[in-house]
Order: structure tokens, then C-alpha cells, then sequence
């Protein structure tokens, strides 16, 4: 649900929109150093990689960005699907997400990532 100042109006055309793009913040997660390379989820049968080729949640700069499906817009609330964040995560921007924003040409990311992504959602 949207908090003051923003009312409904702020949510007017979303609707017509299958996802929306929002931004967040971490405010749980705790960043210190030693978080500067890693192996995803703590396998070591996956690469140590660092910071910036994963999707950690205790981050440096504390901001999240999903990609999300929206289900319902009603009101001042937002109701979506496949938002990776925690009830009560402070949201900081939505955005509708327009297929010309979407990457252009092939995606190529690595194995490891495919293989932690396969039932994470």
C-alpha cells in the first residue's frame, strides 16, 4: 500500500501494464567486507564470484530491483507476484516495465546461475 503523499492517483494507468519494475531497499541486510567475492548460496561447486555477478541480498549500496508481475491495482495498493524482497521492505520507485527497456540481443549469463535459479521462484 502506497504511504503519504501518494494516493491512488499515483497508481492511475499501471494497471495496464502485465509487470512493473520496483525498487527497494535492503534495510535488513548488513554489508561489510568480507562480502566483497563469495560462492552463490555458499557452494563451493559453484565459482567464487564477486559482489557485482550476484544477486546477494546484503549488498553495498542496499538497493533491490525485481521485476514483477502485477495481479491487482485497487485503491493506493499494488498487489504483485515475484517481488524477491521481504514483507514490509521500504519500496522507493515502481515503474511499468515496457518490453523496449528489456535487454537487446542474446543473454548470456553462466552455468551456475541457471542451475541456483531452477526453483528459486
Amino acid at each position: 500500500e502506497l504511504s503519504m503523499p501518494f494516493n491512488e492517483r499515483s497508481l492511475l494507468g499501471l494497471a495496464d501494464f502485465s509487470h512493473c519494475i520496483v525498487v527497494y531497499v535492503f534495510d535488513k541486510a548488513v554489508w561489510d567486507e568480507s562480502k566483497m567475492s563469495r560462492h552463490p548460496r555458499g557452494n563451493k561447486d559453484w565459482p567464487e564470484v564477486g559482489i557485482f555477478a550476484q544477486r546477494a541480498k546484503d549488498r553495498p549500496n542496499r538497493l533491490g530491483v525485481t521485476v514483477c508481475r502485477i495481479l491487482e491495482v485497487k485503491d493506493s495498493t499494488l498487489h504483485v507476484t515475484g517481488l524477491d524482497a521481504i514483507d514490509g521492505t521500504p519500496v522507493v520507485d515502481i515503474k511499468p516495465w515496457m518490453v523496449e527497456f528489456g535487454p537487446r540481443g542474446e543473454v548470456v549469463q553462466p552455468s551456475w546461475s541457471n542451475e541456483l535459479m531452477k526453483d528459486y521462484w
